[in-house]
């Protein structure tokens, strides 16, 4: 099957849900289960936010219809952070939270945008691990990362515990720039 990665449209937005639940479906064999299952979904009002800000993607599959998608919101001077990614589980094993991170730092760096900046579990294989093999790094010390630091705090105050919690960006490399 053939995938695309694109911009989500409005029409669209009611069918977002239903993948972030069905992808968290994966912690529930993990440490944080009772917590991930007791978080909130991403609300239809917060997608239509992203989606008018240009900051939702989705991969599309067959029908062109989304199987996964990466809800974001910029942040900074130059950071884009990843709010939610979720791939469908029936559609794992593409590549797609990949082609969705590559996709979003192709149309980021253009426009000044500097780092992809996320926050994940530190101990979940399809998280931090995943996150590094794709570019993304810790980020050791958050003094100087107020909005990242604020983040982990609100998820500290959800129930998330603070050593299961990491910070990582992924610098983007803008067109014409030598690496």
């Amino acid at each position: 099957m053939g995938y695309g990665v694109r911009f989500a449209r409005p029409d669209e937005l009611d069918a977002l849900p239903a993948i972030e639940i069905a992808a968290d479906v994966r912690f529930r064999a993990t440490a944080h289960a009772d917590l991930v299952a007791s978080y909130p979904t991403t609300g239809i009002a917060d997608f239509a936010e992203a989606q008018d800000r240009w900051s939702l993607w989705v991969a599309a599959g067959e029908g062109d219809r989304p199987v996964g998608f990466a809800h974001c919101r910029r942040v900074g001077d130059g950071d884009m952070y990843v709010a939610q990614l979720s791939v469908h589980p029936g559609h794992a094993g593409n590549r797609l939270a990949a082609r969705l991170l590559d996709r979003l730092a192709g149309y980021c760096g253009p426009r000044g945008l500097r780092r992809l900046t996320l926050t994940t579990f530190r101990d979940i294989p399809w998280n931090a691990p995943y996150y590094a093999r794709l570019g993304f790094r810790e980020v050791p010390d958050l003094a100087g990362e107020p909005f990242l630091r604020r983040q982990i705090a609100e998820q500290i105050q959800a129930g998330f515990s603070p050593e299961s919690r990491v910070a990582m960006v992924r610098e983007i490399v803008r067109p014409g720039a030598r690496r």
